[in-house]
């Protein structure tokens, strides 16, 4: 599967109308308090509209200029303000619905009181009522303009926190069981680094540099390693080639690797001397233990190519020696099967955590298993919120990561 740019330009045309109806659903009620002349309305609605377009067009435009300052301008362009509409949107919507609930409290509060109120001279009704739209008009404008700054706030230090190096976060497995010899065995975990647009092969560089310093005995690329064909982004992903470890790199597809030309893709990764595991297993004997690695295609894999249909148990044949059974798999859905199948441990990306507001509130009505680590019957599994990011180049809340994840006989 190559680049589809039909299939990009029909997404991108529905993108838009919806992008189109958020910007006018918050400029309508932020510009609401203020009386504004025809000019002043026409330039605003002129800016919006620009605005709107901007995304897809210079999301566009950075596919063309590939390796210029020009695809770096655009392509920032397209998903910061991208980031910054999501965010402004989305305080908009709060504050009117927190309103509306707000006067339906009021409303009920005065119909259970029952209070009478005496009436009032015409006159002095008449000034309440002026001084108290005069203050409602007031603060409505410092509404807006609170709004505009906060959302332009937030996307500084969300463009922040994401384009600094991932920090390592450390997490102990706890086994009970566990042989002596896996006690201490350490899995660097990279997940969800979407090189692509705004993530660039200097910034795979110092995550290889970091977890290089980290000396893990396996590094574990549970997915969504790129956003972009293997002509447009070769290069970018070479600096996985210099990984160190004991046992070696393994991967595993996430989604987007479907959308980027897969089968290209595991070509290109396996002569980057990684170990490419679809449906697949490796078996390591370590200080006379044995722990099988395994990996399965992405939870969706099999709506893009039939063939590749995700198979926990078919990765798993051949591992029944093993004293401890790892499954890398993109999607934390996977682990339903994982469990049936009889893993100890699964490790995941995809959520990002969330990424940024408001998508950490809402993801947790879509996702089961969000971030960090859990279990689900006898299996343990641990969820990334990733290396990279995803689209606007944002992270608030959901930090970034590396993850050394260390094996510890349970006491």
């Amino acid at each position: 599967m190559e680049f589809d740019l039909q299939r990009l330009l029909i997404f991108l045309s529905v993108f838009t109308v919806i992008l189109l109806i958020g910007y006018s659903y918050a400029t309508s009620r932020l510009i609401a308090p203020f009386e504004l002349g025809t000019f002043q309305k026409v330039s605003l609605w002129i800016g919006v509209v620009f605005l709107v377009l901007l995304t897809p067009s210079a999301y566009l435009l950075s596919l063309f200029f590939r390796e210029t300052q020009w695809q770096k301008f655009w392509a920032y362009s397209a998903f910061t303000t991208l980031g910054f509409a999501t965010i402004l949107v989305s305080f908009v919507v709060f504050k009117d619905l927190g309103n509306l609930v707000w006067k339906g409290v009021i409303y009920l509060s005065d119909l259970l009181q029952s209070k009478s109120i005496s009436v009032a001279s015409a006159e002095t009704e008449a000034l309440l009522g002026s001084e108290r739209f005069g203050r409602g008009d007031f603060l409505a404008r410092m509404s807006s303009f609170a709004l505009l700054g906060i959302a332009g706030g937030l996307t500084a230090f969300g463009f922040y926190q994401a384009k600094k190096t991932p920090t390592v976060k450390h997490v102990k497995i706890k086994v009970k069981d566990l042989p002596d010899g896996l006690h201490g065995f350490k899995i660097a975990q990279l997940s969800d680094i979407h090189i692509g647009p705004t993530i660039k092969g200097n910034f795979l560089e110092g995550v290889v540099s970091k977890t290089n310093s980290l000396e893990p005995d396996l590094v574990a690329i549970t997915g969504d390693l790129v956003d972009g064909t293997v002509n447009m982004l070769k290069h970018h992903v070479s600096p996985l080639k210099d990984l160190e470890s004991k046992y070696g790199t393994f991967f595993v597809t996430g989604n987007h690797e479907y959308y980027s030309g897969v089968i290209a893709w595991i070509r290109e990764l396996e002569d980057l001397g990684i170990n490419v595991l679809l449906n697949q297993n490796k078996l390591i004997d370590h200080n006379g233990a044995k722990i099988a690695v395994a990996g399965v295609t992405d939870y969706k894999a099999h709506t893009v190519i039939p063939g590749h249909r995700t198979d926990p148990k078919q990765a798993s044949l051949g591992t029944e020696g093993a004293h401890y059974k790892v499954l890398l798999a993109h999607q934390p859905n996977s682990v339903f099967e994982a469990a049936k199948v009889g893993y100890d441990l699964q490790l995941s990306g995809h959520t990002h955590g969330g990424q940024y507001f408001p998508g950490n509130v809402f993801i947790h009505l879509f996702q089961k298993f969000v971030a960090g680590l859990s279990k689900w019957e006898d299996t343990q599994l641990y969820v990334s919120r990733g290396t990279g990011y995803w689209g606007p180049p944002l992270r608030i809340g959901a930090p970034s990561e590396i993850t050394l994840l260390v094996l510890e006989k349970q006491s």
